[in-house]
């Protein structure tokens, strides 16, 4: 785990139960970064235990930013693709983009996106 990223993410960022869930820093088990390659948005990714990923932008300025996207913990593909179709509605969100949220590959979304 990249300790240096653990800064970005406070107690208060998971305060909020998530379907029934709370947790804390202590419950992550993964932190990168990701880039939306086409934009060189960055944001940081904290997954926890159970797999319920936290998205926060990365700001160079730094400053208290909010989490933005919280993507629940799927256990197989037919959860994974509800999972795309959701925030693939979101307008501000580009394939390339939920790919690096959920650790896949953009072809992955664009297939479910098209077959759906």
């Amino acid at each position: 785990m990249k300790k240096g990223l653990l800064f970005l993410f406070t107690e208060n960022d998971f305060k909020k139960p998530i379907e029934g869930a709370s947790y804390d820093v202590s419950d992550i088990v993964l932190l990168a970064y990701v880039t939306n390659k086409s934009t060189g948005e960055r944001f940081a990714r904290a997954v926890m235990g159970d797999g319920t990923a936290f998205i926060k932008p990365v700001t160079a300025k730094g400053g208290e930013v909010k989490i933005e996207y919280v993507i629940p913990a799927y256990r197989n593909s037919r959860e994974r693709n509800a999972v795309i179709m959701e925030l693939a509605g979101k307008p501000e969100l580009t394939q390339e983009m939920i790919a690096a949220m959920m650790d896949i590959s953009q072809s992955t979304v664009s297939n479910v996106l098209r077959n759906a």
